[in-house]
Order: structure tokens, then C-alpha cells, then sequence
């Protein structure tokens, strides 16, 4: 099968949407499949590299980004190249990953371009809906239902969202949940002594709950913390932590490489999530932990949180921005010895079995053969 993905970002860029993608592209290498990949660069012109490892190889092409308005790259070449790739590459399927309205008017003005030229099955990946830019979502929101509307299926990670999502309420008929996945290794070889901070991994932005879990974690004196990532609110955060008096039990660790995050891991007590709402879809670090057998700490948000774990089986929630809620649990943790290896191993072993990438890209494959034949409403739980 010949697969086009056309995204945002790839790796290196480090985001969810971005280690999806990239975890979906290697996979259907391994699967034996041709595949391709349209992003948009972040510095430089246009170019292309090979991707891939062994003799499984693809070709991505990373266009020239003039700026990002509201997180979205825009790249003033994605028409002209997406046309090109659909004439040169004939895929049998084109997988679109969405929020990004200008791929999905791209698509739109494609029988523009090209009148004479067929279009192939086309899919849609929704990671989530576009909720925090109203006036974004007043304007592109009709280009990219139109987009949707196009689609011969939508993926998504999670039941939560394929039942939440105002985007996708009339087009619930041609959903299919593939829950993401990852590779087990590296991260199953961590063994964690359940000893040192808590550990939090991802964008410093609002939307993460971050000011919730620094007041949360000072009504557990004996509970440190570790914050991994970057983003707008470091200084923020930074001022809090001396205003609290936090310095010497919280420290913010900036951007680190998977191996680092690996140490921390070996060493930290379990992994806290406390994101505020829906923009939160599915909280793939969660996955990363659980292959590393770490207990997760989540807020109870009706999304892919609460279904990637298991409630007091592999992880614990707390409400969305309770803080005296989510000080009780990270209390509990601290007070149960043995409570955190025993969430670890039922998440260890819950991982094996729903979330490998393998797992994902064998019922990716079956949609995509579903797609092909018309019939995309079989759903993957």
C-alpha cells in the first residue's frame, strides 16, 4: 500500500501530534508499505530527506514555514507541493492530520489544481478540536468541516473525543478510535525504585494545570517534584516556586533528550498529569510511563486520559484543578509503599497488550483496507 501523511511538524519538532506521526510513519516502513510525508519545516527553504532505518525508507519534505498564527505553521507552498506529491507519488491513501487549517483547505482546492486528476481515498487523523481560538474557530471553522466532511474516515486516539467532539458530531458515522501507540523499548527497560520526586513531562502552558499541582505538592511537604519541559510559562512558574518557598523540593528541568527523561524516570515516585481540559485529548506520556512501569497521576477529564489507565488499577485521578484533590492522592502515593509499584506493573503489563505501536499500526492497517473498500465504520476500541 502507498501512503501519503501530511502534517504539521515531524520529528525532531518535539510534540504529541509530531511523535504520533512519526511512530505511524516508521511503523508502516516496518509493515512493508511505501510511505511519504508533507510537514512544514520550521527554519530554513524547502527540502527533502530519507527517513526511515534498514531497507525501509521514505521520503519527507518539509516546506518552507513564513510564520505560525495561533500554533498553526503557515507554509504558502502546501497547495502546489501536496499537488505535486498526490501526481508523482499516486498514493492509495492520503492521511491528513488535523487541526491545521490551511492542510485542510489545501486539500479543499485541490480539484482546482489539478482538474483532470482523481483523488485518493483521503483520511483524517482529529487529534482534537480547535478550543481555545474563537475567532480561529469562527473563521477556519467551516474550511476544515468542509475538509472533514471530504473524509472517507476520521481516526481518532480515544472514545472520549470520537463521542465529545462538537467537530466530529455529524460526521460520527465514519469515526474509527485507534488508540495511539509507541515502541516498548527504551522505556521498558527503566526500573524505577519509587523513591525520589514525582515527575511531570510535557509543555509549559496553561491548559497543563501546572499552578494546580506546584499548590498541590506544597500541601505534601514530604513530596518533591521534577517539571521537563519548556514553554510560556517558565517564568511564571519560576516565581511561584520562590514565592512558595518550593525551590528546594521543585526544579524545573527544562527540554531534556528521551534518556535523560529515562534517569529521572528510574528515580521518581510516578508520573502527574494534571491537565485542566479538553485540550488535553490524550496525554501520551502517559504511555511512556506505563511502558516504564511508572504509576500515573492524571485529572479525571473525559477524554483519552481516563481511558488510557485503569482507575486504582493503573493509575489514580483527581478532579481537574481540585488542588486539596490532587494533594490526597499524591499524599496517598507517598504514604503507600507499595501502592506505586503496584499500579506500575498492571500499567506495564495494560501497555503490552493496547498501546505498542505494533498494536496501532495493525489497526491502522485494517482501516486503511476498511477505507479502501468503502467501509469505514468499524470501530476499534
Amino acid at each position: 500500500m502507498k501512503i501519503l501523511h501530511v502534517g504539521k511538524y515531524y520529528p525532531p519538532y518535539m510534540g504529541g501530534m509530531e511523535t504520533v506521526l512519526g511512530n505511524q510513519v516508521l511503523g508502516l516502513l516496518d509493515a512493508g508499505h511505501e510511505v511519504e510525508v508533507l510537514v512544514a519545516a520550521t527554519e530554513g527553504l524547502d527540502r527533502s530527506e530519507t527517513i526511515g532505518a534498514g531497507g525501509r525508507r521514505a521520503e519527507l519534505t518539509r516546506l518552507a514555514r513564513l510564520g505560525v498564527l495561533n500554533s498553526q505553521p503557515l507554509t504558502p507552498g502546501l497547495p502546489t507541493a501536496l499537488r505535486r506529491t498526490l501526481a508523482r507519488f499516486a498514493p492509495d491513501v492520503v492521511h491528513l492530520h488535523l487541526p491545521n487549517p490551511l492542510l485542510a483547505w489545501s486539500w479543499l482546492v485541490q480539484p482546482l489544481l489539478d482538474p483532470g486528476h482523481t483523488l485518493p481515498v483521503m483520511a483524517v487523523w482529529h487529534h482534537a478540536d480547535i478550543t481555545r481560538q474563537r475567532l480561529g474557530r469562527v473563521v477556519v471553522g467551516p474550511v476544515v468541516r468542509r475538509c472533514l466532511a471530504m473524509a472517507r474516515g476520521i481516526s481518532v486516539a480515544s472514545t472520549g473525543l470520537a463521542e465529545n467532539s462538537a467537530d466530529l458530531a455529524p460526521f460520527r458515522d465514519r469515526v474509527r478510535v485507534i488508540p495511539f501507540g509507541l515502541p516498548a523499548a527504551p522505556w521498558d527497560q527503566v526500573q524505577s525504585d519509587f523513591s525520589g520526586p514525582f515527575l511531570f513531562i510535557g509543555r509549559l502552558v496553561p491548559y497543563k494545570g501546572l499552578e494546580v499541582l506546584l499548590r498541590a505538592i506544597q500541601l505534601v511537604p514530604s513530596a518533591g517534584l521534577v517539571l521537563v519541559g519548556e514553554g510560556p510559562l517558565r517564568a511564571t512558574l519560576a516565581g511561584l516556586i520562590r514565592e512558595r518557598g518550593l525551590q528546594d523540593r521543585v526544579r524545573l528541568a527544562g527540554r531534556l533528550e528521551d534518556a535523560q527523561v529515562r534517569e529521572l524516570m528510574a528515580g521518581c515516585r510516578g508520573l502527574v498529569l494534571p491537565s485542566l481540559d479538553r485540550s488535553e485529548t490524550f496525554g501520551l506520556v502517559q504511555l511512556e510511563a506505563m511502558a516504564a512501569g511508572l504509576p500515573v497521576i492524571a485529572s479525571d477529564i473525559p477524554t483519552g486520559i481516563r481511558q488510557v489507565g485503569v482507575p486504582d488499577q493503573t493509575c489514580l485521578l483527581a478532579p481537574a484543578g481540585d488542588v486539596p484533590g490532587l494533594a490526597a492522592v499524591l499524599g496517598r502515593v507517598m504514604a503507600e509503599p507499595e501502592l506505586g509499584p503496584r499500579l506500575g506493573r498492571a500499567g506495564r503489563e495494560r501497555f503490552q497488550e493496547l498501546f505498542t505501536r505494533r498494536v496501532m499500526i495493525r489497526n491502522l492497517l485494517a482501516w486503511y483496507e476498511d477505507l479502501l473498500a468503502g467501509a469505514p465504520g468499524k470501530d476499534v476500541r
